[in-house]
């Protein structure tokens, strides 16, 4: 099996994570989906079964990659309203010319381990536009009860070899890369959601 490879896990994952967290993933998914424009270019990693597609509101052009072939078959069945182009591709062979406006992480950044989350960030780097906003939806390392986080740390390396075997600070790790941290909402069971922008890329 590939790494962070989640095939297996697919035809349950929704079912399974509403399980789990009941609405907060979604809402936490859902919630700085304001934040994009109707002229926007929308950039989404690990889009999964694509459920935050039928939240989005009409955007210039969005790109969706996935790693998981069975998970993009899924999200291509979700309403949306605009131009949307399914990638199946891992993030670090994904290759693109375009500048995003909007990029967002839906609990992606906290699949890989220190190096590789050091290249997938300077890669979101270099596709942000100025100005660009990165929305990233994940697990707040110190609001997560430790059992639950263990269990799923175990439960995902089992069917879905995922590379990580801790989950890293995530919030801390993008402030010394340089994003400043506009607005975070939290959710049940440490799920969070924050806007950030690239210091340095912003214009007022």
């Amino acid at each position: 099996m590939a790494v962070n490879d989640f095939d297996f896990i697919a035809p349950f994952y929704d079912r399974l994570s509403k399980l789990v967290f009941g609405e907060s993933l979604i809402q936490a998914q859902a919630y700085h989906l304001k934040e994009i424009g109707d002229k926007d270019h929308v950039l989404i990693l690990g889009g999964g079964t694509g459920k935050l597609l039928e939240y989005i509101p009409k955007s210039g052009e969005l790109d969706f990659v996935e790693k998981s072939v069975r998970m993009l078959d899924r999200a291509k069945r979700r309403k949306f309203h605009g131009s949307i182009n399914f990638i199946q591709s891992d993030f670090l062979e994904f290759e693109s010319d375009k500048r995003y406006d909007v990029i967002i992480c839906p609990f992606f950044l906290d699949c890989f381990d220190q190096q590789s989350l050091n290249t997938v960030i300077a890669k979101i780097k270099r596709l942000l536009s100025t100005n660009a906003k990165l929305i990233v939806v994940d697990f707040e390392k110190r609001k997560v009860n430790t059992l639950l986080l263990d269990s799923m740390l175990i439960f995902f390396r089992w069917c879905a070899n995922l590379e990580t075997i801790k989950l890293l600070d995530l919030r801390s790790f993008l402030k010394k890369n340089n994003f400043q941290e506009n607005e975070i909402k939290f959710y049940h069971k440490g799920v969070f959601s924050a806007l950030y922008y690239q210091v340095g890329k912003r214009k007022r």
